[in-house]
């Protein structure tokens, strides 16, 4: 990792290797960071972060408002997700929709995942893992020393998500379809874990391809962008 800093923070940066575990809807990597907590690694979700500031930020909250109403938020100024996703997941414009809602959100999400990473940094760790659905999408691929992409068959993703939300197949098929392909990411990443099977033999590959990244060194030429969009 590799920030524009005074010079003593930025060789204390760059001894720090920061890995991002990303993937398609119900893929796996949630489970993935699950293992590697276990393994006393610090974990980032920039999904739990955007959850955080769009419930939190005054400014953040604002920008929403303005562009999609007051209704997303509820009178006791907490988040409607469900109405927010009504309206970004719409057919009319739906891709213009998503593509306004992350231009809103993904650079104060960025700023902060920046600002905690380089926090545990100071603290001492050297290995930070970040889990984000849309590290391609988002353009922060260029920011991580290594990427790893998990993987599962379309049904079985479809099947999962199915289950663990109350969409329906053609609203998640609409939503695996507004990201990059897997096939992609799997071709751009660093390393994939295919999540096919148990949970078992998905804790067994996670903590053998860590024990391999545990002794990777970092990479320092390079740096997150901000911008909202690729």
């Amino acid at each position: 990792m590799n920030q524009n800093h005074n010079s003593k923070q930025n060789n204390t940066l760059d001894n720090a290797v920061v890995v991002a575990i990303t993937g398609g809807i119900a893929s796996g990597k949630s489970e993935v960071a699950k293992i590697i907590s276990k393994k006393n690694y610090p974990i980032i979700s920039t999904d739990l972060l955007a959850k955080d500031l769009m419930n939190n930020d005054i400014s953040l909250k604002k920008k929403l408002i303005n562009e999609f109403g007051d209704d997303i938020y509820f009178s006791d100024g907490t988040l409607n997700s469900k109405k927010l996703s009504e309206i970004v997941f719409s057919t009319q414009n739906e891709s213009q929709k998503i593509k306004k809602l992350n231009s809103i959100v993904h650079p104060i999400v960025i700023d902060k995942m920046i600002e905690t990473i380089e926090s545990l940094i100071t603290n001492g760790n050297r290995l930070i893992f970040v889990e984000s659905a849309l590290v391609y999408e988002s353009g922060l691929d260029a920011g991580f020393d290594y990427i790893i992409t998990v993987s599962s068959d379309y049904e079985t993703r479809i099947n999962r998500a199915m289950t663990r939300t109350n969409l329906s197949r053609e609203e998640i098929i609409a939503r695996i379809n507004e990201q990059i392909s897997q096939e992609e990411k799997i071709r751009l990443s660093d390393f994939e874990i295919e999540n096919n099977k148990s949970i078992k033999e998905l804790e067994d590959a996670t903590i053998l391809l860590l024990s391999i990244i545990e002794f990777l060194p970092p990479k320092t030429d390079y740096s997150f962008s901000t911008d909202g969009d690729k």
